[in-house]
C-alpha cells in the first residue's frame, strides 16, 4: 500500500489542510493515503525570523505552502529559480544531490518531501556558517 508513513508520537503535532491535529495518546504510526494533502509537522517549522538564510527562506516558502497560508505555484518557481545559485555556493557532491533531489520534488509538487529534503540541506548550511563565523 502506497502512502506517507508518519511517526506521531505523544504531543506532537501537524498541520493537514490548515487544520493542527495533536496526539494526545499513545505513539501512533499514520499513512497518509490522499494525494496533494498538505502536511507540516509543527516541530519542524520555521519561525520567520530565523529564516534569515537562503536555505531557510526557501524552508519557510515552503512550510506556508504546506499550512495553506502560501501559493503553491508561486512558492515552487520561486525555490526552483533559487536552486541553481545555491548549486553554486554548494560544492560538497552529496550538498548537490540534495538540491537535484529537491527540485524533482518541486517539480513534481512534492512539497513535504521537498520540505525534507530542504531541511537536511538547512542543516548542512548552519554546519558550513558556523564554521566560517568561529
Amino acid at each position: 500500500m502506497a502512502g506517507l508513513m508518519l511517526k506521531f508520537p505523544p504531543g506532537d503535532r501537524i498541520s493537514l489542510n490548515g487544520a493542527v491535529i495533536e496526539n494526545v495518546g499513545r505513539a501512533a504510526r499514520l499513512r497518509l493515503l490522499t494525494p496533494g494533502t498538505q502536511l507540516l509537522r509543527l516541530r519542524d517549522a520555521i519561525d520567520p525570523r530565523e529564516a534569515d538564510t537562503p536555505v531557510g527562506r526557501l524552508c519557510h516558502a515552503l512550510q506556508l505552502v504546506l499550512v495553506g497560508d502560501g501559493d503553491a505555484e508561486a512558492a515552487r518557481s520561486e525555490a526552483l529559480a533559487a536552486l541553481p545559485p545555491l548549486r553554486h555556493a554548494f560544492v560538497d557532491g552529496g550538498d548537490r544531490a540534495c538540491i537535484d533531489e529537491i527540485g524533482a520534488h518541486l517539480r513534481e509538487a512534492r512539497d513535504y518531501q521537498a520540505l525534507r529534503a530542504l531541511t537536511r540541506l538547512r542543516q548542512r548550511e548552519a554546519a558550513i556558517l558556523q564554521r566560517y563565523s568561529a
